[in-house]
């Protein structure tokens, strides 16, 4: 397998930048204030016990998870593979075309790709009957509930799905979906910070509080935090040791607030989701940011410059998230839907897919020292994975009340408005 560092963007056929996954996210916080929906793993510290729902359905949390109704029967076992046409809807660039075209080979089929550029708007097409897929990529718990209260969804049957076992185990019975009825695990990413190895020493990390270097005025104008109020305030939270993600107590609210002004005054950090191409360009020496976006960031180094110039720090306690494909309840061709979710969760079909994705696969198969032989990502970025210890420290968000959003919000708002 070949190392894909391209550095030029992908582009339709109008010439125009396709949205990408992280295009979705910097969306995702603008939309719902920084609320990172994905589903983190496994039970995590902290948390909030109130219910959220959409369209009268529940979204699950790893204090209350949820087994969602079904309404109609899988597909029975056995049956043949359909002929002809396979319709997956995805985000752009979100699947490699090589891995498209071994696909369509092994099974003598055409698989056609629809994109959508936004998780809502996307499943108001499939209501209307805009969008006819047999698979969809990359929704959210928040867009798998909208999905099986609009009864669009079938359950899975996993006998056409072997590779299951591939997945990770804290995502094999997610608590927004349990027992894996309708989902399996596409892609998982975990919030850290990126940096440059060759203007920061890694053990600025290690040798005291790693969130520290954020805070130190010798980068002033030179670091980035995400452009995502949950995330970077929780960020802040985690600094002061309240592992909390979804905190009400509104003095560890506020005190995030003041140490978020006070990275500000020292040092007056971009706030945005560019780091996948600010640091790969040189631009910034530091970034929290999303580890994903560190892989996808070699795509954007320079030419002749090394990727081991990447480098990221991933707390011991920090969010982590994921999302997943699920199969339509109208599906025309359901046994090659099972299939191409069967063919991407086998472990050198997945390395061959996040070669050109980027992000990481949600399987427990693939290792640190897999990853390395297959020459997908260099020695500088092995912390930027999520290991089998990090799905059991991670941490997760789930939906706030709205008067304790609102105590968040005014706090991003005092950060940003400096």
């Amino acid at each position: 397998m070949t190392t894909k560092f391209n550095t030029t963007k992908q582009t339709n056929e109008n010439g125009a930048t396709k949205m990408r996954r992280r295009d979705f996210l910097r969306n995702l916080v603008i939309t719902t204030g920084g609320v990172t929906l994905g589903g983190s793993l496994l039970a995590a510290c902290g948390g909030s016990s109130t219910t959220t729902t959409v369209g009268g359905l529940a979204i699950g949390t790893p204090e209350q998870p949820i087994k969602l109704p079904v309404t109609t029967q899988a597909i029975a076992d056995g049956l043949a593979n359909e002929t002809g046409v396979l319709e997956i809807l995805n985000w752009a660039d979100y699947v490699n075309p090589e891995s498209i075209a071994l696909f369509e080979k092994q099974f003598g089929v055409k698989v056609v790709e629809s994109i959508y550029d936004e998780e809502g708007a996307a499943i108001a097409k499939l209501r209307n009957g805009t969008f006819k897929p047999d698979l969809i990529f990359g929704m959210s718990s928040t867009g798998l509930a909208k999905l099986v209260s609009g009864d669009i969804l079938q359950p899975l049957n996993k006998s056409y799905i072997p590779n299951f076992g591939n997945v990770i185990s804290g995502l094999q019975n997610p608590y927004y979906d349990l027992e894996s009825q309708y989902t399996v695990p596409y892609m998982i990413y975990g919030n850290g910070i990126g940096y440059r190895t060759d203007r920061i020493d890694k053990n600025a990390f290690t040798s005291s509080n790693g969130y520290d270097v954020l805070w130190d005025s010798q980068y002033k104008g030179k670091s980035g935090v995400l452009d995502s109020p949950r995330d970077t305030l929780a960020m802040a939270m985690f600094r002061a040791g309240n592992f909390d993600a979804n905190t009400s107590d509104p003095a560890i609210i506020k005190q995030a607030g003041d140490d978020l002004i006070a990275m500000r005054e020292a040092t007056n950090p971009k706030v945005d989701i560019l780091a996948y191409t600010e640091l790969p360009a040189g631009n910034r020496d530091i970034n929290f940011t999303w580890s994903g976006d560190l892989f996808t960031a070699l795509q954007y180094l320079p030419e002749g410059v090394s990727p081991e110039v990447l480098g990221f720090w991933y707390p011991p306690k920090t969010i982590t998230t994921n999302d997943f494909f699920c199969l339509t309840k109208n599906a025309k061709a359901p046994v090659l839907a099972h299939q191409l979710i069967n063919f991407l969760t086998d472990t050198d079909n997945a390395l061959l897919n996040r070669s050109y994705v980027g992000y990481q696969p949600a399987l427990g198969t693939i290792t640190v020292d897999m990853l390395l032989k297959s020459g997908t990502i260099p020695e500088s970025l092995v912390d930027a994975l999520v290991t089998p210890e990090r799905y059991e420290a991670a941490l997760s968000q789930v939906t706030l009340d709205p008067d304790v959003d609102a105590l968040w919000t005014d706090q991003w708002i005092a950060f940003t408005a400096g």
